[in-house]
């Protein structure tokens, strides 16, 4: 399991809002990194510009959709417009043949890894010896949702700290990463925005996906209206309710072109994949609309990401952050943060929440461990544990940032 840092020197009290909120802080991505990866964008450009005329480089994921992170790699794609999206036989001719050669002749490059079987060829690099560069070509469709995800990233401040927060927690948990069978981190960033569109009292706007094109330059939307009434604990909070108890796992689909619940047998989702197993989770990519992005999404792994996701739910319902966002320390690539934050001691209200019969789960267990175990029991025998729901549970008199 990957650990994180405990945030915050005091040994009083401390707000979840104020742990999450130093969390997400802490993991912003700092001047120099920031322009390393202009210069490392510039010499690429620099480089494309040999191919011919029509070549473009263009950043992608969360270096460059407003939910990047310290440490986090440089995805880049090269591209020549006009030719059809994601021709694998191109991209792979083009890398090996065109680009490597140059690459390999520039000093700031070092040419880590070639894959060539992945569904999109990739060049892993490193540039100025520390930055790690993935590198395809004619992946013009991570563009479009690089351009969508930042166009929600700008709506408002909470939608980038539930992403960033949701993330986090993802990693620290060992339940995020297509390579081992888990969830992306783009798909996990489909999800928390889906709720945050779905919930009643959030009501996230739509951005329109039919306003993006290669074509044209990326439209600006004024969502400036929009407010979010909860703060970053009660966004996660119920973020994790949200999953572990009401969406409707094997039938609803998580769907941010919609922006709103349906299930699977919706026209709407014709084209979707993975309709003959009804139980598994259903995202759909809001470009490929053939795609469901459960496709990396082992079957154990799927146990262990609703296991996980009650347990976070339970947690957070007794006012404390996730388990897997308190322990060890994590280094964001150059800079190491160690952890220094004790849990904060339970109010009356806290404690008589964690004595009150509304939970089928005991509690009263002789470590967290023992707890979590047997909540995994629960989620892989199909025993859903049902942590109280964040909207009744009253919340202690302890300092909240509001956004």
């Amino acid at each position: 399991m990957a650990k994180f840092p405990q945030l915050a020197a005091a040994t009083m009290d401390v707000s979840p809002d104020d742990k999450l909120k130093a969390l997400v802080e802490s993991t912003d991505i700092d001047p120099e990194e920031l322009q390393t990866c202009r210069d490392c964008l510039r010499m690429l450009d620099s480089i494309v510009r040999h191919l011919g005329p029509g070549w473009y480089i263009k950043p992608f994921g969360s270096s460059a959709n407003g939910f990047g992170r310290k440490g986090s790699d440089l995805d880049v794609t090269c591209f020549l417009a006009g030719i059809g999206e994601q021709d694998r036989p191109f991209a792979i001719q083009e890398l090996q043949t065109r680009l490597v050669p140059l690459l390999e002749r520039n000093p700031h490059f070092e040419l880590i890894e070639a894959v060539w079987s992945a569904r999109v060829p990739i060049l892993k690099m490193r540039f100025n010896g520390w930055l790690e560069v993935d590198l395809s070509c004619q992946n013009t469709e991570a563009i479009l949702n690089t351009e969508l995800l930042k166009a929600y990233a700008r709506i408002h401040p909470a939608v980038k700290h539930l992403v960033v927060c949701v993330k986090l927690w993802a990693k620290a948990q060992g339940v995020s990463g297509a390579k081992a069978g888990h969830l992306s981190s783009y798909t996990l960033s489909l999800m928390s925005i889906y709720f945050m569109q779905v919930h009643p009292s959030l009501q996230l706007p739509c951005v329109p996906t039919l306003e993006f094109s290669l074509e044209r330059p990326s439209p600006i939307f004024d969502f400036s209206g929009w407010r979010c009434p909860m703060t970053g604990a009660e966004l996660l909070s119920r973020f994790f309710y949200f999953f572990a108890n009401e969406f409707q796992w094997g039938t609803e689909v998580v769907s941010i072109r919609l922006g709103y619940r349906a299930q699977i047998a919706s026209p709407e989702f014709a084209a979707l994949s993975g309709h003959p197993f009804a139980w598994r989770l259903h995202i759909e990519d809001p470009f490929l609309l053939h795609r469901n992005l459960n496709c990396v999404l082992g079957d154990d792994q799927e146990v262990v990401l609703r296991s996980s996701i009650s347990s976070a739910s339970w947690d957070m319902s007794n006012w404390q952050i996730p388990q897997a966002l308190q322990q060890g320390q994590l280094d964001f690539g150059t800079v190491t943060v160690k952890p220094t934050l004790q849990r904060p001691s339970q109010s009356r209200q806290h404690q008589a929440l964690r004595e009150s019969p509304q939970s089928n789960v005991s509690i009263n267990k002789e470590s967290d461990a023992e707890v979590v175990a047997d909540k995994a029991k629960s989620v892989a025998s199909n025993k859903r544990v049902i942590a109280p729901d964040p909207s009744t549970v009253p919340i202690p008199k302890l300092a909240t940032f509001a956004f």
